[in-house]
C-alpha cells in the first residue's frame, strides 16, 4: 500500500499546532477576568472599612468578603499613580511630566492582550491627548475624560466632555459622567461575559469640583444647582462612587462571573486638601493630597475574588502600585519581560491566601512636575510601618508622629529604629542620583501620536 505522505505531513502538522494552543486555552479557561477600580482622591479614611463614617456599603463587604490590605501605598497625587499602576515602574523611571504617560511605556493592559483577554478602560485618562493612545497602550476600547480635550472645555460630572471609542459624546445636564462611565463598564462585561477580560476603571469621583450627585437632594433644585461647588456635596460622591462599585458587583453576580473574577479597588492618592473628614473613633482627619505625609499616600487597598476563599479577611501586608502589574500578570499567566523593568512583586499568593514575596519597605520617588505648589512637596523616601527616611536624611517614627513634626536624630531613634534607617540608607545609596528640582526623563512621543498642540491644560 502505497502512503500519502503529504496528507499525514498536513495532518502531523494540524496535531502539532492543536498540541501548542491546548495549553494557551486550557490556560485562559482558568484565569479569571480582571475588574481594577481606582478612585480619584479618595484616601483610606473615605471608606468604612478603613474606619471611616461615610456610606460604603459595597466597598466595605469587598472587604469583608475578600482581603483588606492595610497597608496600601499609592504616589501623593493623581498622574505619577497612573503611570506608576499601569507600568509597575517607580517614577523616577519613565516619569516625564504631568499628565502624560510616555509613549514607549508597556502597562497591564498589554499584559492581558498578550495572555488572550479583551481589554477597556472608562473613566478619567490624563495620560496624553491623541485618542489613538488608549489602544496603543493596551486598551480594545475606552470611554474617557481628558482625552482628547483638556479640563477648561468641560468637566466630568454634570454635561461631561468624554470621549467615547473616538468620538466626543453629546450630552446634556441631565447627564452625569459618572453614570456614563460605570454604564460602559457594565456593558463591556455584558459583551464579553464568554471571553477573558480586563476591565481598568479610573473613576472621575471623587476629585473637586465638588458638585451634587443625581442622588443629591439640590441635584433636583434646578439646573444651575448642578454646577454649584460646595464640600458638603463630599459625601453624596463617595456615596455615589460606592453605589458605582455595587452596580459593577451585581452585573459580576448576575451573569455567574463573579466567583472567578478579581476585583481590586483602591484610591489614586489622598482626599483632597479641602476635605476634612469625620471618622468613627470621633478624630477628623484633613486630606493629604499632593502631601508626602502618610494621608497623602496611605490609600485603600481592597481584592477580592469571589467568595468563600479567605480564612482571614486583613493583612498588614505592605503593598505598593508598583505591585499591580506583576499581580495581574501571575493571575492572567503571562510572562513580563524583563526588559520593561517593573519594579513591583505580585500579591496573588496573598490573595489566594498562599505564602509568597512581602516586602519589608516601600520606596517612593515623588516629583509631579507640576505646578509650582505641587513640585514643593518633591521627594524621595523609603519607608515600613512605623519608620520613614528622607533621601534629605530626615527620619520619622510615624507611630509616634504621624505628620512627621519631629524628625529623629541619628543616632536617637533607639536600636530598631537605626538598624532600619541604615537599612533605607543602603537602598537610597543603590538608586542613581536625584536632588530636589531635578527634571523627570525625557518625554518620549512616537509618531502619529502626537498631541493636540490646544491641549496646554495641566491642572489636575
Amino acid at each position: 500500500m502505497k502512503l500519502n505522505t503529504t496528507k499525514i505531513s498536513h495532518y502531523l502538522l494540524l496535531t502539532l499546532i492543536g498540541v501548542m494552543l491546548v495549553p494557551s486555552v486550557f490556560a485562559q479557561k482558568n484565569t479569571p477576568n480582571i475588574i481594577l477600580i481606582m478612585a480619584d482622591d479618595m484616601g483610606k479614611e473615605c471608606i468604612g472599612a478603613y474606619g471611616g463614617t461615610y456610606n460604603t456599603p459595597h466597598i466595605d463587604k469587598l472587604a469583608q468578603d475578600g482581603l483588606k490590605f492595610n497597608y496600601g501605598f499609592s504616589q501623593p497625587l493623581c498622574t505619577p499613580s497612573r503611570v506608576q499602576i499601569m507600568t509597575g515602574k517607580y517614577n523616577y523611571k519613565n516619569y516625564s511630566e504631568f499628565g502624560f504617560l510616555n509613549q514607549d511605556q508597556k502597562t497591564f493592559a498589554h499584559v492581558a492582550k498578550e495572555a488572550g483577554y479583551t481589554t477597556a478602560i472608562a473613566g478619567k485618562w490624563q495620560l496624553g491627548a491623541n485618542q489613538k493612545l488608549p489602544k496603543h497602550f493596551g486598551f480594545d476600547q475606552y470611554c474617557l475624560w481628558q482625552l482628547s480635550k483638556p479640563r477648561r472645555d468641560g468637566e466630568r460630572y454634570a454635561r461631561p466632555l468624554i470621549d467615547k471609542d473616538g468620538e466626543i459624546l453629546q450630552t446634556t445636564d441631565e447627564d452625569y459622567g459618572p453614570d456614563i462611565f460605570v454604564n460602559y463598564v457594565l456593558d463591556f462585561i455584558e459583551k464579553n461575559k464568554d471571553r477573558k477580560f480586563l476591565a481598568y476603571y479610573p473613576m472621575a469621583l471623587v476629585h473637586d469640583p465638588f458638585l451634587p450627585t443625581p442622588d443629591s437632594k439640590n441635584w433636583n433644585t434646578n439646573v444651575a444647582a448642578r454646577h454649584k461647588k460646595d464640600t458638603l456635596n463630599f459625601r453624596d460622591m463617595v456615596s455615589y462612587s460606592d453605589k458605582n462599585v455595587g452596580k459593577i458587583i451585581q452585573k459580576l453576580k448576575d451573569l455567574n462571573l463573579y466567583e472567578n473574577t478579581i476585583i481590586i479597588f483602591t484610591g489614586d492618592n489622598g482626599t483632597g486638601r479641602a476635605i476634612m473628614t469625620p471618622l468613627k473613633d470621633g478624630s477628623k482627619l484633613p486630606g493629604g493630597k499632593g502631601l508626602t505625609l502618610d494621608r497623602g499616600h496611605h490609600v485603600p487597598l481592597i481584592v477580592n475574588w469571589g467568595s468563600g476563599k479567605y480564612n482571614r479577611h486583613e493583612t498588614d501586608n505592605l503593598v505598593d502600585f508598583t505591585d499591580i502589574l506583576p499581580t495581574i500578570a501571575e493571575a492572567v499567566r503571562a510572562n513580563v519581560p524583563a526588559a520593561w523593568s517593573v519594579d513591583g512583586i505580585s500579591i496573588l499568593p496573598q490573595i489566594k491566601g498562599q505564602s509568597g514575596p512581602t516586602r519589608d519597605f516601600i520606596f517612593s520617588h515623588y516629583t509631579p512636575i507640576h505646578s509650582e505648589g505641587a513640585n514643593k512637596n518633591s521627594a524621595r523616601f523609603f519607608r515600613d510601618r512605623r519608620y520613614k527616611l528622607y533621601s534629605d536624611g530626615r527620619f520619622f517614627d510615624l507611630q509616634k508622629d504621624i505628620e512627621e513634626l519631629h524628625q529623629i536624630p541619628a543616632g536617637k531613634a533607639g536600636a530598631e529604629g537605626e538598624r532600619v534607617r541604615k537599612v533605607f540608607e543602603k537602598e537610597l545609596a543603590k538608586l542613581p542620583p536625584w536632588k530636589f528640582g531635578d527634571p523627570g526623563v525625557k518625554k518620549v512621543i512616537l509618531p502619529g501620536l502626537e498631541p493636540d498642540p490646544a491641549f496646554a491644560d495641566k491642572a489636575d
